[in-house]
């Protein structure tokens, strides 16, 4: 079962960590997740996932690393 927020937390820190200017793909996508999410202020990207977070992170690059 995919839960949504750690969907969203693992896009954001695939966007934080690939996206490659302020003008690209993935800068507009991590403004958005940036808006929708309520991330704690100890939060520190993809160390603080979740065994499914990190999963969907994995994906995320395997995937799209050089396509954000």
């Amino acid at each position: 079962m995919i839960h949504n927020y750690d969907f969203m937390e693992a896009l954001y820190c695939f966007c934080m960590d690939y996206h490659s200017s302020q003008w690209s793909r993935g800068y507009r996508i991590l403004s958005r997740l940036s808006k929708r999410l309520k991330l704690s202020p100890l939060f520190k990207g993809y160390e603080s996932l979740g065994d499914e977070g990190k999963s969907f992170y994995d994906s995320f690059v395997e995937k799209y690393a050089n396509k954000i």
